[in-house]
């Protein structure tokens, strides 16, 4: 027979073991558990095929419930009700397994109905509800026909054992079938089996203590051992103990040794009583079974991760930090050490990464952070590492505490060396704000400085000049481009040598320049101006034909002592050195103060040409 169903029904060796187990089980459930010609205290067949139902394809079920439908047709024969009902309770059965396959899947497709609660969920609807319930209706109405009682009765028994024996049996055929074992099952095999062997023995031996004898209320005592077996073998043990206590308290039942109360009398009135209690217990056991494997699933999860945790943090150049909710250091990784420029840091604030001066703005950061637990938030300063100047990054997230709104667990921050991009970013700046030809900054950077001079001109003035070098335009006809290149890095270096903390020099473009002076006053502007171009007229500048030639420059030079747009301080600027242009150039222009008649100063003593 079985090689008959291994080589006509799919699933190969695992299906016909699961129909012979089927014909097997149905056949003494019925043989011993039928009691006075009614239906089977505990149906444990329907658990068996709907194992074998989720382990295949659809497209592969029918021959497989043909096959049980048969090995439950016989079975009912030969111990049941006889052939003239073998056909329709047959279907009546594999209709319910249909039913409840279809919904496990369809509900809980990631087959999780013995690991999470949901899923547990879904199995007591499905296997213990819905599916006795419908193939109770059928069911009833046939028991019904050859036996006495009506069809309520009968349907309430058909869904009380088929209910039973599906939550009883499933958990461990579907465990042994699917070969699902706990994490390191396959290297402690021998020692698993004998603690699920002497769990099995405690559970008996208590059962059999409580069920064989009738003086003593004691049906509490079987669920220590079958809590116990549950905590230390999750499922799997739990199934063992709920299987055993079902078989010694049928045992007790059919014998009628023991298993006494004095307010069951009738027969049947035991028998539901035997149910009610099996079912207590199946729902006490099953559930915590169940939660105690997503505990063990939850402390797996944190064990890799903890595991992964300690590899990145060992292998990682970033500072990986863990805060309390008060900001100080409860997990530092090695590199925080480097980073911190401390040897121990557990318990210490996260200031202690930064400069003193900036211990409100880390604080700062830990509030924004404690305030917006979903939100990164960033911060970025330098700090002396002992001559030399590195640049940090943290990244601080903060931890809610759970099922508590508002209050936080700690923080995770990650520090990292930014040193290298940030000096990228400055060069970048730096760059960007310099004149490519004369390496002074261009005008971008010096309509910023600007800018920020004007804001404070009320109470900070400061005095504005253009340098426009005279005729320069000859210089390129004459000499050519290259020529006129060189002299403006000449005059360019002539106006580094005169720079200072409080003078900005800039190329505006072309042979255009601008000054900014801070505390000078008009006289030392004035000054500082003809000084430099001076400085420009005694340049030496070589022509390409070796010869030499030299330049001047015009300066156009305004004291701005109150707000105004830059383009309001260029034009005061502009007339007085059109002026000095107009009188000949070599010479400094400045604004009078109503800035409507500039005062045009003296040329600058030269003995050279433009």
């Amino acid at each position: 027979m079985m090689r008959w169903i291994e080589s006509h029904i799919p699933g190969g060796r695992k299906t016909a073991l699961l129909a012979l187990a089927f014909f097997a089980v149905t056949s003494l459930t019925i043989a011993l558990t039928r009691f006075g010609d009614a239906l089977a205290l505990v149906w444990f067949g329907t658990a068996i095929l709907v194992t074998a139902l989720i382990a295949l394809p659809r497209a592969h079920w029918t021959p497989v419930i043909w096959c049980f439908a048969a090995l439950s047709a016989v079975a009912t024969s030969l111990f049941g009700f006889g052939p003239h009902m073998a056909l329709q309770l047959a279907a009546a059965n594999v209709f319910e397994g249909y039913v409840i396959a279809r919904l496990l899947l369809a509900l809980r497709p990631q087959r999780d109905w013995l690991e999470s609660v949901d899923g547990m969920i879904v199995l007591i609807v499905a296997g213990g509800i819905v599916g006795p319930a419908l193939a109770a209706i059928p069911g009833a109405f046939m028991v019904a026909l050859v036996t006495p009682g009506g069809w309520l009765p009968h349907a309430v028994d058909w869904v009380a054992s088929h209910a039973l024996g599906t939550l009883l049996g499933f958990p461990i055929v579907y465990l042994t079938a699917s070969h699902a074992r706990p994490k390191g099952a396959a290297a402690v095999g021998l020692p698993l089996i004998l603690e699920g062997t002497a769990h099995a023995l405690t559970v008996g031996a208590v059962t059999a203590l409580v069920f064989l004898q009738a003086q003593l209320p004691l049906l509490f005592l079987p669920i220590v051992p079958l809590l116990f077996a549950a905590f230390r073998l999750g499922r799997t043990g739990a199934s063992i103990g709920l299987i055993t206590i079902a078989v010694i308290a049928i045992g007790s039942l059919s014998t009628g040794a023991g298993f006494s109360l004095p307010v069951l009398n009738a027969f049947g009135d035991k028998v539901l009583f035997l149910q009610f209690y099996l079912a207590v217990l199946l729902l006490l056991a099953l559930p915590v079974s169940v939660a105690l494997k997503q505990r063990q699933l939850l402390f797996d999860e944190l064990e890799e991760q903890r595991a992964l945790k300690g590899l990145i943090s060992d292998h990682s150049d970033d500072a990986l930090l863990n805060l309390d909710s008060a900001g100080l250091v409860r997990f530092a990784s090695p590199a925080s050490e480097r980073l911190s420029g401390r040897d121990e840091l557990i318990g210490r604030p996260l200031t202690a990464f930064f400069e003193p001066l900036d211990e409100a703005l880390v604080l700062s950061v830990l509030g924004h952070a404690a305030n917006e637990p979903g939100r990164t938030c960033v911060l970025e300063r330098p700090v002396l590492r002992g001559d030399e100047q590195i640049w940090l990054e943290a990244r601080v997230r903060a931890v809610p505490l759970a099922k508590t709104a508002g209050r936080i667990a700690g923080y995770a921050v990650t520090i990292r060396d930014v040193t290298a991009s940030k000096q990228a970013e400055l060069r970048a700046l730096q760059e960007a704000d310099t004149d490519a030809l004369t390496g002074l900054p261009n005008r971008r950077a010096f309509l910023r400085h600007l800018d920020a001079q004007l804001a404070y001109a009320a109470d900070r003035p400061f005095v504005f000049a253009i340098i426009d070098l005279d005729r320069f335009k000859c210089v390129n006809d004459t000499h050519g481009h290259d020529a006129g290149d060189m002299a403006l890095r000449r005059v360019a270096a002539a106006m580094g040598r005169l720079s200072a903390p409080e003078r900005f020099f800039a190329r505006l473009g072309g042979d255009e320049f601008a000054l900014i002076a801070e505390n000078h006053d008009p006289a030392e502007a004035v000054a500082l101006c003809e000084e430099l171009c001076a400085a420009v007229a005694a340049l030496d500048l070589p022509a390409p034909d070796d010869s030499t030639f030299s330049l001047t420059a015009s300066v156009g030079l305004a004291r701005i002592d109150r707000p105004c747009s830059a383009s309001l301080a260029l034009q005061a600027a502009d007339g007085p050195l059109y002026a000095a242009k107009s009188g000949g150039g070599n010479r400094v222009g400045v604004a009078t103060a109503t800035r409507t008649q500039p005062k045009i100063g003296r040329p600058v003593s030269s003995n050279r040409a433009a």
